[in-house]
């Protein structure tokens, strides 16, 4: 082989080779397939409905959630929307912007102390569903915390991540924006 074709050789394999590693990303999943719709018989974000498990099977270990569990779906259901954080694209700190409706929820709560807040921490379709049920963790308890600092008690405040549950799928970025945000939901006990 000449000294051209090896170095042509070569080029090609590297070539070849830095192209293999590339991919797009993959569409997102869609939501109807990764979650139990209201259509479907389900509660709002069942997973698994408790006809498909048979206790049988996996032991006595297993028992059925408590009916009183904290954060019930028609709790949430008659929850008030009291407004709504916004985060920057795959940020979870709280904004500048968004401190003075925090600091008048928490004057709302100090005056009202029969109620509670939820927290929902939303994502935008962009990542993985695991990541973005981390990042919209992140985010409702960075609210939790900030609210935290302000005064409020911790425990009348419960954190949920939705992540991209609930999310536009292959919208424009200033409707991608809407969808990073934390949902503040005030509960009356």
């Amino acid at each position: 082989m000449t000294r051209v074709h090896r170095f042509s050789l070569v080029l090609c394999l590297a070539m070849v080779a830095a192209f293999a590693g590339c991919r797009q990303k993959p569409e997102p999943p869609d939501p109807g397939f990764t979650r139990v719709d209201s259509e479907m018989g389900g509660r709002r974000g069942d997973f698994v409905n408790d006809s498909m498990v048979d206790a049988g099977q996996y032991g006595s270990t297993l028992q059925p959630r408590d009916s009183d569990a904290s954060l019930s779906d028609s709790m949430l259901e008659n929850a008030d929307v009291y407004g709504a954080v916004y985060f920057d694209f795959d940020k979870s700190y709280v904004r500048p912007a968004d401190q003075p409706m925090l600091e008048e929820v928490a004057s709302y709560l100090s005056s009202n102390p029969n109620e509670r807040l939820v927290v929902e921490g939303h994502c935008d379709w962009r990542g993985t569903t695991e990541y973005n049920m981390a990042l919209g963790d992140r985010r409702a308890d960075a609210v939790k915390q900030y609210l935290v600092t302000l005064g409020v008690d911790g425990s009348r405040i419960e954190t949920v991540s939705k992540g991209d549950l609930e999310a536009q799928t292959n919208v424009s970025d200033s409707q991608a924006a809407q969808d990073r945000r934390a949902d503040l939901l005030v509960l009356e006990q």
